[in-house]
């Protein structure tokens, strides 16, 4: 074997070895999302929340001539918005990887607010299945009332967040995104 045959065997030969360290292929940079990737990726995120938001703008079923149906129908609203909630956490957890560099971050946030509105909303419902008389229940879901006027601004600053990070123009192209109130 002459030198430069050596020399050829051993470049193939350390070629193959760098590719097994690096499981045989050569590595590739992941292509760029698209706006179009965004803007989908967005309808989904806004999509998400959605459901929450719809099953916020109904109003409980509330009976005050009969204390039994008052604390029924007010446990029952707030068992629906629960589930809802729910079903909008588990959503954005599949979307935490989307094609923005702050995806994570920025479906963390909505999650936790999501998050931190059904743990307000499990406490009154528990308050309200545990009231013994219909004042009880009405201070439990005045509670909820101002608890929830704490939470107003959260949408707004949730939205900013996204708008900050350079989404303001995909959002608008996103339509379950122009759906929510603003």
């Amino acid at each position: 074997m002459t030198r430069s045959t050596a020399r050829a065997v051993l470049a193939v030969v350390t070629s193959l070895a760098l590719a097994s360290c690096t499981g045989g292929t050569p590595t590739s940079t992941p292509a760029a999302p698209t706006e179009a990737d965004v803007v989908a990726w967005l309808d989904q995120v806004c999509g998400a929340v959605g459901g929450t938001t719809k099953a916020m703008a109904g109003e409980p079923s509330i009976d005050l001539s009969d204390p039994a149906k008052l604390k029924a129908g007010l446990s029952g609203w707030l068992t629906t918005q629960i589930t809802a909630a729910d079903r909008s956490v588990n959503d954005l957890k599949a979307l935490e990887d989307g094609p923005h560099p702050k995806a994570k971050e920025l479906v963390g946030a909505v999650e936790n607010s999501t998050g931190e509105f059904k743990a307000v909303l499990s406490d009154t419902r528990s308050k309200i299945d545990s009231s013994s008389d219909a004042t009880a229940v009405v201070t439990a879901f005045t509670e909820l009332m101002t608890k929830a006027a704490a939470f107003e601004n959260t949408g707004a600053d949730v939205r900013k967040r996204f708008e900050d990070s350079g989404l303001a123009e995909p959002m608008k192209k996103a339509g379950k995104c122009e759906e929510l109130p603003r």
